[in-house]
């Protein structure tokens, strides 16, 4: 199916790229929840938490852990999908832009939720204990990084391909041949 495409049409291109690249999202989701590291506070009064020394930087660490895998995912999945030639160009990368979006969305609701299982705190801790508070997503922006990058990459991808249509031109020998067989059966017709 990737080498000749035979029985997907343009349709069906966008979906199994979206698909696939939304099923990375969830991977990039569970990946992040299991490395994000959770912000400890110490509880002051029922209800009031202050953070502890140096922990409000865990906030910054769970931004920059999703947007490096981000970057991963833009750079992985259209270097991967393009190897499906004959389905290089504006479909492909209409298949990897929605794909990239939803796959970003799933990425983070997925990621906090699972650190929201993975880091679950008391209901009603005691004053003086310390609690672990579940990373959280401090910027909407991390959602435009992955759909970015792969723009990035398929412009440069299709930049550095040779061919005008993306994916192969026949070469001038086989062109000469070609020729010079027609060429023959007209002679001998």
């Amino acid at each position: 199916m990737w080498r000749s495409g035979a029985g997907v049409g343009r349709a069906g291109t966008v979906l199994v790229v979206a698909a696939v690249s939304a099923g990375i999202g969830v991977i990039g989701g569970v990946v992040w929840a299991l490395c994000a590291p959770a912000e400890q506070f110490v509880v002051v009064a029922p209800g009031q938490g202050a953070a502890l020394t140096g922990e409000s930087l865990h906030r910054f660490d769970s931004l920059a852990l999703l947007a490096c895998i981000s970057v991963i995912v833009g750079v992985v999945l259209p270097v991967a999908f393009w190897t499906w030639r004959s389905r290089r160009g504006p479909v492909l990368y209409l298949g990897l832009l929605i794909g990239t979006v939803v796959g970003s969305a799933i990425t983070v609701g997925l990621g906090v939720w699972i650190a929201g299982l993975v880091h679950s705190r008391p209901d009603d801790p005691e004053v003086g204990s310390v609690v672990a508070v579940a990373p959280g997503m401090e910027s909407p922006l991390v959602l435009t990084i992955t759909p970015l990058v792969m723009s990035l990459v398929v412009v440069l991808l299709a930049a550095m391909n040779p061919h005008d249509n993306l994916i192969d031109t026949p070469d001038e020998h086989t062109l000469d041949v070609a020729a010079d067989a027609s060429s023959m059966e007209s002679d001998h017709a």
